[in-house]
């Protein structure tokens, strides 16, 4: 059987990111309110020029990008700050600066003090007591005389000149955070959100073609993964299936011919999937998938582009992510490679906080057919992203106090790392071209150079938790329909072609009953358990690496 050579669909292009979906407003508040992960991002997209970019499903990666870069140019400024008023403090009355700060994490290491939402006297009496000490330390080295001309003179210092001091530092980090709130509350709260970055600061001219890059790359139709899983930035792999089905004729009546069968190509088999499953989304009923996003993705590993002028013309540059139609047709027609064609089904709700994928790739060598259908979810933000939401226009006694209380509880911590952050920023700044110099001078010297992305940034955004209950429910729902849908067109193609689908049908009913199981008071949902002592085991899927226990749709 031979590939029939007009394209998959021609002129065909994904649809472009959202760059207004809720997944890309909470990473644009990540990157404001979680250093961890801005700097992380930035590192990974960033940081390796010679690296391809992850693809970004269901949000925008350039307008948190930027985020990211703004809010590291402030938290620089704010470092600088604390650096100076703290450095004045030790200047000036070093034995005292060290006791208040010791006073201080003690304070605020008391659980009653700790900062919260809910109540206000416990952080009120935190900061109280850490103002009392420093108080009671400074009246205290007022008293003692001490010889200033004594070798033990200079570390007592003058202790009133330097109480300013530590004010100040204070005061930088809670306007900082107050600064910090006022950008959220009027660029990215739901009814604000505004993508772009504040123009305040002006992004690093050293950023400037990369950045350009990686808002091209995002829409390529070509997946470049690093290390094993190849479905990068697509989320966490659950449990699909696959198989090879003998292609013969079907069984007739004993006493007529039979038929041949239909030849028939494996891009005439993609075809007929995706039509069929570009009809949920303009359907009506239970198995309408709105949002739904079908495209053609090629995946290749970063390690394997050696001698792929299509993907990787020039060793010492970042791969192409786009494949021409005929390109892909190609790949999906003679899957033998180092590259695999998948048809992509990726189906998004809340918000694209949570994206259901699966992944169909279907080859032939004429006898046998082989179907793979592998699925992954990308689970929701963090939800300590989505306080944002609960910001007010005004500032009540409440949260100023709460402000402040976490002020006090991250000074000490925030100031003491202030030079040691700003001496990393400043050597990997100087050290930027020199680093992108040696990278390429690797990737000249090694055939075997990794240009894959190793991580998606909403994957370093994802936590270890749905929020509510029907986000589970939502995503197995949709990786369920297309799932049934996928079955029934191959089913409905092989059978207008006249061949046998008694083995196909019988793999199709315990595809479909496999992760329902009843036992006694136990229900078992794929990985998923419910009922008294519940427990669900997977074997064959690995967890993730780095992820706490989570419910998986299957």
């Amino acid at each position: 059987m031979t590939a029939r050579t007009d394209p998959l669909v021609p002129g065909q292009r994904p649809s472009p990111p959202p760059v207004h979906s809720e997944a890309t407003r909470y990473l644009c508040v990540a990157a404001h309110t979680d250093e961890r992960f801005a700097e992380r991002v930035l590192d990974e997209v960033l940081g390796d020029e010679l690296r391809a970019v992850a693809p970004s499903v269901g949000f925008d990666v350039s307008p948190v990008l930027r985020h990211c870069l703004v809010a590291r140019h402030r938290r620089r400024r704010r470092d600088l700050r604390l650096l100076v008023f703290g450095g004045l403090a030790v200047l000036l009355a070093p034995l005292w600066t060290l006791l208040v700060i010791g006073a201080m994490r003690v304070g605020t290491s008391l659980t009653p003090f700790r900062p919260t939402r809910e109540r206000m006297l416990g952080p009120l009496l935190g900061m109280i007591v850490v103002a009392l000490s420093a108080l009671v330390l400074l009246i205290q080295f007022h008293l003692v005389t001490v010889v200033e001309s004594s070798p033990a003179g200079w570390l007592v210092g003058r202790p009133w000149l330097a109480l300013p001091a530590g004010i100040a530092a204070f005061l930088a980090l809670a306007i900082h955070l107050h600064g910090t709130r006022w950008l959220l509350l009027t660029r990215l709260r739901r009814d604000r959100f505004l993508a772009t970055a504040p123009d305040e600061v002006s992004l690093p001219s050293r950023y400037a073609d990369r950045l350009a890059a990686v808002d091209e790359a995002q829409h390529g139709n070509v997946t470049v993964y690093g290390g094993y899983v190849p479905f990068v930035g697509h989320g966490t792999p659950v449990a699909g299936w696959s198989f090879a089905l003998p292609i013969r004729p079907a069984e007739h009546v004993t006493g007529l011919s039979r038929p041949e069968p239909a030849p028939f190509t494996v891009l005439e088999l993609i075809d007929h999937v995706r039509g069929r499953l570009a009809s949920l989304d303009a359907g009506l009923g239970a198995d309408r998938l709105a949002g739904l996003t079908l495209e053609d993705r090629v995946f290749v590993g970063g390690h394997l582009l050696t001698g792929d002028h299509r993907l990787l013309p020039d060793q010492e540059r970042a791969p192409r992510q786009r494949f021409t139609p005929e390109e892909i047709r190609q790949v999906a027609a003679n899957p033998q490679g180092a590259a695999r064609h998948y048809l992509c089904a990726l189906v998004p709700s809340w918000g694209a906080e949570v994206v259901a994928g699966t992944f169909l790739h279907f080859s032939t060598d004429g006898k046998l057919l082989y179907l793979e259908c592998a699925r992954t979810v990308l689970e929701p933000p963090r939800w300590a992203y989505h306080e944002v939401d609960r910001l007010t226009d005004w500032m009540s006694a409440r949260q100023l106090v709460q402000m402040l209380a976490v002020a006090t509880d991250r000074l000490v911590p925030t100031a003491v790392g202030a030079a040691g952050r700003l001496l990393t920023d400043l050597g990997h700044a100087l050290r930027h071209r020199a680093r992108q110099a040696r990278l390429r001078r690797l990737a000249r010297e090694d055939l075997g150079y990794d240009h894959g992305a190793r991580v998606g940034v909403r994957e370093l955004a994802t936590g270890t938790d749905y929020h509510n209950y029907f986000q589970v429910l939502d995503a197995a729902k949709h990786l369920k329909v297309v799932e049934r849908h996928v079955l029934a067109a191959i089913v409905d193609f092989l059978d207008e072609r006249g061949l046998d689908t008694a083995e196909f049908r019988s793999r199709q009913t315990m595809i479909l009953n496999q992760g329902i199981v009843q036992t006694g008071g136990l229900s078992v949902v794929g990985n998923q358990a419910v009922g008294s002592g519940a427990r669900a085991e997977q074997h064959g899927q690995p967890p993730p690496a780095g992820g706490g226990e989570r419910p998986r749709p299957v």
